[in-house]
């Protein structure tokens, strides 16, 4: 195998002018992969790089780009999509492709030794289907294993594989673009390409026409090591061996290994096996439909995938998918859910090895490398719990798989913290309970309360139609336990909870009470450790998935928490109702939502990074619309129970999305809101806006910075937060500029807020601003995250580093630019800190670390790290928690997003430290 690649791209490294790497997923002899975001539109993608030491191979660049070709070629809801390509500064080209989260099928059998017939026939069909578009669209893959199947779950928790890494496809027809011409050919006749242990007789034998049918080869062995616990042949001996056995040995008998598997499998089996090409599966169709048959069960959808005539000439030269292709498409027909339950009492415990909450899984790469038989690198915190499927065992170390060219490295995979080892449909158990959803559990909430009394009937339910109600689900019979253990925990028994959610768990291993468990397990940890913090609230808001019975799952955008006159308001943004919208929930004593989540932005189209903010009695949202006619940054009152309490105030309009707003209200009852937003020029810069205490905008929006490009990229203000100290605005953001990124702080007196920076006469190229600007990071390391909070006399500014990462603070006075002091680096390996402040002046700094959600106090005399503490858990790199000051001295309330089974959820926590 070739040394890992020597590429390597720093966090923060902008490509193409908007995908900004964030972490690092895997490398190996070929390709890493990262972790990034889109910044234009925020989403996470991955990226694939391949090795600089192979750029100079014209035939593995060409290899590298066709993966795209394919996969653009394809386009299935069962294949990884690839979105777009291009090339590094210094040559290396890259592929953007989707962030999947879960696990490969090969990382599952690692954990497992048998799979039970339900779940294989579930990821065999998904694959077939997969599988029946590529070839349709005259592309094989070639290279089908266990690593190439990955493992996640759809929109409504159920299982869903999808083939990856296309980059040996072989394509039948000439390549887009080609003028007519034969597309060069880059396997030559008597080249071999695929990983032994999968590949067909005719790819062993070099043969040029491998075709479709060698796929479903590969796939039968797939089968057999899912059923059997091993590979088809054995491998140790090395890759001449192993094609010695694929050449001429007997396959082997599967009811040797598993005797419960009826004979009619294995005559699947040798069919599928047959050397004779034209007497095996002609059609991956054909494949799925038999193998279902073999069990007794219902024959696989595939009707809504092609026309019936298009599914009879598989495998011929057929036309290429375009728009004379109508019907090209999936229907949406869904698999019945594969339930892969909690144990059984049968099993070794109620529960066994969780997979670690902090690693998140991402599209697998060939090329990135992660031995096979080795255990992954990613280790459980002390604690942690995974349930295993029925009929699944412990697996031993899995036999190594021979490696052979330029196709020998396997992929790296890791599993996404909240609940990928439990398989099941959101739930499951849902017969099992007693009648329809009663009036006393809020569709709102993860649990079980009182309606709020003064709930209003005009409010706009998440799913109000009769449709829906004719479709609701019966009651989840965990719910009611949730709700139970919230209140436990409010009470400040963690044991008690932890009982409970362990219980919740059990009656149908979903992902609420899954991931309730892991935070409260952080908090007995914490406990047992005498920890200055104790967990004593934890939310689970939205409840989209959990009161209907085919519930759809979306991710939520970042989520924000204020203390209303009433209590705990939480808002997030997500699009379950088609555009994405802000909703706002009330939350009770327990943290348990008072009604269905409210949509706050009805107006909206785009809408993104709501901020709520109380002051005094009253709850301004603030949040900003990057589409449409009313594209800008918008304001609006709500009342105490979260509801909308005002009409929309437009502060301005936007050119395009904006990376983040922040307000904060003066002495006099004024507000002052700052934004970034895109000028003519390109880049985003820094605006502000005076508010009335009635919310009326005063004056005209300014322009408070104009920065010089220093490089190809424009340069772009990020993320800004606004602090005040008596007549003084503090204001915090992150620029973007090539090759930097650095922290700033501006001080600026309220009166000079109205004033923006002067228009820039041609040849100046300097930068300007209003009000003193300084660089807060000075050691110039590339600054991420910002977050500022201000006393009546001095603010705290924090923020992280990308490239080294660790967390840094400073103290501000009212008087000054330049800090009095800076923290640098008090958390070496943290990242996304928040800062918020009480009613005394305490501070207090939350942020992320190695999956722990972290909190310390900051005061005039630093940092406490003495008295740092781990309150909860989260898995991947998200964006800040918002942090404020609870009604207790020492409470805290936080909001953060986390994997929830692989969507990204909003949560809240209450804490109270000493």
């Amino acid at each position: 195998m070739a040394s890992p690649t020597s590429t390597k791209l720093p966090v923060g490294t902008l490509l193409s002018g908007k995908y900004k790497i964030t972490r690092e997923i895997g490398r190996g002899g070929m390709a890493a992969v990262y972790e990034a975001e889109n910044i234009d539109i925020g989403k996470r993608i991955a990226i694939k790089v391949l090795a600089q030491e192979l750029t100079t191979s014209m035939v593995v660049v060409e290899r590298f780009f066709r993966e795209a070709r394919a996969a653009a070629a394809i386009r299935s809801p069962y294949i990884c999509d690839v979105y777009d390509s291009g090339r590094l500064e210094n040559g290396p080209p890259f592929l953007v492709l989707e962030l999947l989260e879960g696990e490969s099928l090969y990382e599952r059998m690692t954990k497992v030794r048998y799979f039970d017939i339900q779940t294989t026939l579930a990821i065999v069909t998904q694959v077939c289907r997969g599988l029946t578009k590529a070839h349709a669209a005259n592309i094989v893959h070639r290279d089908l294993k266990p690593e190439n199947i990955f493992l996640g779950k759809d929109e409504d928790g159920q299982l869903l594989a999808k083939i990856l890494d296309f980059g040996l496809a072989k394509f039948y027809t000439p390549l887009e673009g080609s003028g007519g011409t034969q597309q060069a050919r880059l396997t030559r006749e008597g080249a071999v390409f695929g990983t032994p242990a999968y590949m067909s007789p005719e790819q062993v034998r070099g043969q040029g026409a491998v075709d479709h049918r060698a796929d479903l080869w590969a796939l039968a062995c797939i089968v057999y090591e899912c059923f059997t616990g091993r590979t088809v042949w054995q491998t140790e001996q090395g890759v001449a061996m192993t094609f010695a056995q694929i050449a001429s040995a007997q396959p082997p008998d599967p009811l040797v290994y598993r005797p419960d598997l009826p004979t009619t499998f294995k005559a699947w089996f040798d069919k599928a096996l047959d050397r004779k090409i034209e007497h095996r599966f002609q059609t991956a169709r054909e494949f799925a439909e038999e193998l279902s048959a073999a069990f007794e069960t219902a024959r696989p959808e595939f009707s809504g995938l092609f026309p019936a005539d298009q599914i009879n000439t598989m495998g011929k030269t057929i036309p290429a998918p375009g728009p004379s292709r109508p019907g090209f498409t999936a229907t949406g027909n869904e698999l019945p859910m594969v339930s892969l339950a909690p144990p059984s009492s049968t099993m070794p415990g109620p529960f066994a090895s969780m997979p670690p909450a902090s690693v998140r899984g991402g599209p697998q790469s060939e090329g990135v490398a992660s031995p096979r038989g080795t255990k992954s690198t990613f280790e459980a915190p002390p604690g942690t719990l995974e349930p295993l499927g029925p009929g699944l065992s412990q697996a031993p170390p899995r036999p190594k798989t021979a490696a052979l060219g330029v196709v020998t490295a396997v992929v790296l995979v890791a599993l996404l913290g909240g609940g990928y080892a439990a398989w099941t449909k959101f739930g499951p158990d849902a017969k099992g309970g007693a009648g329809t959803a009663s009036s006393s559990i809020p569709s709102g909430s993860a649990s079980v309360t009182s309606p709020q009394p003064n709930a209003s009937s005009s409010v706009r339910p998440a799913s109000s139609s009769s449709a829906d109600a004719a479709n609701a689900a019966p009651v989840l019979p965990w719910r009611p336990i949730v709700a139970e253990a919230q209140a436990t925990l409010a009470e400040g028994d963690h044991k008690g909870t932890l009982k409970l959610l362990k219980d919740a768990f059990d009656k149908g291993g979903h992902g609420v009470p899954r991931t309730m468990l892991e935070h409260v397990q952080v908090a007995i940890s914490a406990a047992a450790a005498k920890s200055p913090c104790s967990l004593t609230g934890l939310a689970r808001p939205r409840s989209y998935d959990l009161g209907s019975a085919q519930p759809r799952r979306v991710p939520a955008g970042r989520p924000w928490i204020a203390l209303g006159p009433r209590g705990p308001i939480m808002t997030w943004t997500d699009m379950h109702e088609g555009q994405e919208h802000a909703y706002a929930v009330a939350l009770d004593a327990s943290m348990r939502a008072l009604s269905e989540p409210i949509d706050v932005t009805p107006e909206g189209v785009a809408v993104k990074q709501p901020v709520v903010m109380s002051f005094d009695d009253q709850l301004v949202l603030l949040y900003a619309d990057g589409h449409g006619t009313e594209a800008g940054v918008h304001a609006r009152l709500l009342d105490p129970d979260g509801r909308i309490g005002g009409p929309l105030v437009k502060i301005s309009p936007l050119r395009g999305p904006s990376s983040g707003t922040s307000m904060q209200r003066a002495a006099d009852g004024t507000f002052l809101v700052a934004w970034s937003a895109e000028v003519d020029t390109g880049g985003d810069e820094l605006f502000l806006r005076r508010l009335s205490a009635k919310l009326e905008p005063q004056g005209e929006a300014v322009r408070a910075t104009d920065f010089v490009p220093t490089g190809p990229n424009k340069p772009r203000v990020r993320s800004p937060m606004v602090g005040i100290v008596g007549d003084v605005a503090h204001v915090s953001f992150r620029l973007e500029r090539t090759p930097s990124q650095v922290a700033y702080h501006m001080r600026l007196p309220l009166a000079e807020a109205g004033k923006g920076v002067e228009p820039r006469k041609k040849g100046d190229r300097q930068d300007r601003w209003i009000g003193e600007t300084i660089v807060v990071n000075t050691d110039k390391s590339k600054a991420d995250m910002t977050g500022i909070a201000c006393t009546k006399d001095a603010c705290f500014l924090v923020w992280d580093g990308e490239s080294n990462s660790g967390v840094s603070a400073a103290y501000l006075d009212a008087a000054n630019a330049q800090p009095l002091w800076r923290d640098k680096r008090f958390s070496k390996f943290g990242g996304h800190p928040s800062v918020g402040v009480d009613a005394a002046g305490n501070g207090r700094i939350v942020w992320f670390e190695k999956g722990g959600v972290m909190t310390a106090p900051i005061s005039r005399d630093g940092v406490k790290n003495a008295a740092a503490a781990r309150i909860a858990r989260v898995s991947g790199a998200q964006p800040s928690p918002a942090v404020i000051a609870g009604k207790a001295p020492g409470e805290w309330l936080i909001a953060w997003l986390d994997f929830e089974a692989g969507v990204l959820e909003p949560y809240a926590a209450r804490f109270v430290c000493k």
